[in-house]
């Protein structure tokens, strides 16, 4: 199994270790309303072990044992780069980028579980872009074991960065560019995608509690919110030559963001809209928290 294999059953529960506690999302994956939330909850708990054994009860009181699931990687948990794709078959590519990498891991590249995935080919840039996922082995052991023991059936390890592409709004962006901007309290991630294929992630530390203090005298948060967009977009527009994104999506839909969003609308010329869930689901409805738990319960579902 590889780190971004996949599998489609009748439904599906994405998990994700939070600060805080755990966040969990249950979509259906079959024909019949494929993507609907069934269930999405955030479980608070600290430390791992409390936090497993959170998971553990959630998913003895929803009878969703043997059921698959993908599971998400923290941040702190993993390493995210982009380096120039080796000329070397498919079969090396692995431990082509693990060279490539070696000494941008601050741990021996021997005890690391390495995974790649393509970029999109820049028409200005020739030389084609990779992207690689390491983290230590024995942090990947800990987290299959994390699933093992709340009886779930773990289909994949996956990446904040890259589930995002499995929502609604990416996957029916047809061959237009789309910016999807959402917020955690403390911090910002942006991700710009073109044709469904992702070509900029970026993270920043502007997030829901800065601006929720914005006022009419003091908007300058939203001035930072809005050089932040626009540096990603430029690069992206440069390195690309793919044209402007106009499209921009934003989670959740709070007033602090509302507001942000007319700002933006003001001084930009944003398409702006608040992300929408399959099946018309209220995006209220879902907890911030449980914002990539969805996104990586949406794995391998047509949408």
């Amino acid at each position: 199994m590889g780190l971004f294999s996949a599998a489609q059953k009748d439904s599906q529960v994405g998990v994700d270790f939070l600060p805080g506690g755990v966040a969990v999302t249950q979509v259906q994956t079959g024909r019949k309303t494929p993507g609907r939330i069934l269930r999405s909850e955030f479980v608070a708990a600290d430390g791992q072990e409390a936090q497993v054994e959170a998971l553990k009860a959630w998913v003895q009181a929803n009878g969703l044992q043997k059921t698959p699931c993908v599971c998400l990687l923290a941040s702190e948990d993993c390493d995210v780069y982009q380096v120039e794709k080796p000329e070397v078959e498919d079969s090396e590519m692995i431990q082509a980028v693990s060279w490539k990498i070696k000494d941008l891991i601050n741990y021996d590249v021997g005890n690391a579980v390495i995974d790649s995935y393509p970029m999109p080919e820049s028409s200005k840039n020739k030389q084609q872009q990779v992207g690689v996922v390491a983290a230590r082995e024995a942090v990947i052991r800990n987290y299959v074991d994390s699933i093992k023991a709340s009886a779930l059936t773990l289909d994949a390890l996956d990446v904040h960065e890259l589930v995002r592409s499995n929502l609604q709004s990416v996957q029916q962006s047809g061959e237009h560019s789309l910016a999807l901007l959402t917020l955690t309290r403390d911090n910002g991630l942006l991700s710009v995608y073109h044709d469904t294929d992702l070509y900029v992630s970026r993270e920043f530390m502007i997030g829901i509690d800065q601006l929720g203090l914005a006022t009419g005298e003091d908007e300058s948060v939203f001035d930072a919110l809005l050089l932040e967009l626009q540096r990603s977009l430029d690069y992206f527009e440069s390195y690309y030559g793919m044209g402007s994104v106009t499209n921009l999506r934003i989670f959740p839909q709070i007033k602090a963001t509302e507001k942000a969003a007319m700002y933006l609308q003001n001084l930009s010329n944003f398409d702006i809209e608040f992300i929408s869930f399959a099946d018309d689901e209220d995006s209220s409805a879902l907890d911030p928290n449980c914002f990539h738990a969805y996104c990586a319960a949406l794995r391998g579902v047509s949408l």
